[in-house]
């Protein structure tokens, strides 16, 4: 739930048990349409993170078959089951994102 709230005005799905949130990043306004990969909004915005901050998600529109995958494009997958060091790190991380 800590790192959920890490999220400044981000709308964040927290599950009643589990070790996932799902995480709204169309707040954001973040624009990847020019690195002109094809790819669904979620897949560049998670292989951005982990290449620009080391902070690994996961895109929620590689569950969903094509005529479907845009009703998940903006949602990323956040893991909760890690350690102490990791949330607080990953949540510094997400304390330093800035808006588009």
């Amino acid at each position: 739930a800590e790192f959920g709230k890490q999220w400044y005005q981000r709308r964040v799905r927290g599950p009643d048990g589990g070790y996932f949130m799902l995480v709204d990043t169309s707040p954001m306004g973040w624009d990847f349409t020019q690195e002109n990969t094809g790819r669904c909004y979620d897949v560049d915005c998670v292989k951005w993170l982990t290449r620009e901050f080391k902070l690994a998600t996961i895109p929620i529109s590689v569950f969903y078959g094509d005529k479907n995958r845009h009703l998940a494009a903006e949602y990323i997958r956040v893991c909760c089951a890690k350690s102490d060091a990791t949330i607080d790190r990953a949540c510094q991380i997400i304390r330093s994102l800035k808006r588009a």
